[in-house]
């Protein structure tokens, strides 16, 4: 087992596909750091700005003293902007 510091090599296949529009979509609303509503599969919403994004989960951060909420990605069924 490799501990944090050991350099990884990259797993081939399992990496985020930035030629997808769905992913260049998030990555430019991380940029912006546009506010956006998460409407979960559960029913759920949820609302904040996403600070980064990997091939399981979004880090949405809900503002004031709240900490990052990952999100699974499967879970969300619509993800808008807020205006």
């Amino acid at each position: 087992m490799q501990s944090f510091f050991e350099a990884r090599t990259p797993n081939r296949g399992a990496s985020l596909d930035t030629d997808q529009p769905s992913t260049r979509h998030i990555q430019t609303l991380i940029r912006r750091k546009a506010a956006v509503l998460l409407e979960m599969d559960a029913g759920r919403q949820l609302e904040g700005v996403i600070r980064w994004q990997d091939l399981h989960f979004l880090a949405l951060d809900p503002g004031g003293d709240q900490q990052l909420t990952l999100v699974n990605r499967q879970a969300v069924v619509l993800l808008r902007e807020q205006a």
